[in-house]
């Protein structure tokens, strides 16, 4: 069970259920209050999905007889990328 303690009151008792009620004021803090017309709920869901597949095959010189210096340079590359502004 959780406890509230007031520590700057002139005297110290017991309050109960009806007197706990009535006490108002406080501080929050570094919360900030917002009115209760301005509060509002919003869902967002945000499903991303990204699938890159690749198959490279290089078949350089394949079936050739008496070749010499058969040079061959491949540079795959793939990029992706998601982004969500909300």
């Amino acid at each position: 069970m959780n406890k509230l303690t007031i520590e700057d009151l002139s005297a110290t008792r017991e309050l109960d259920r009806r007197q706990m009620s009535a006490v108002r004021g406080g501080l929050l803090g570094f919360w900030p209050l917002y009115p209760s017309y301005s509060v509002s709920t919003t869902n967002f869901s945000a499903d991303q999905l990204i699938g890159q597949t690749a198959n490279i095959a290089n078949n350089t010189g394949n079936d050739v007889a008496f070749a010499a210096n058969i040079h061959s340079t491949v540079n795959p590359t793939q990029n992706a990328h998601n982004t969500i502004n909300f």
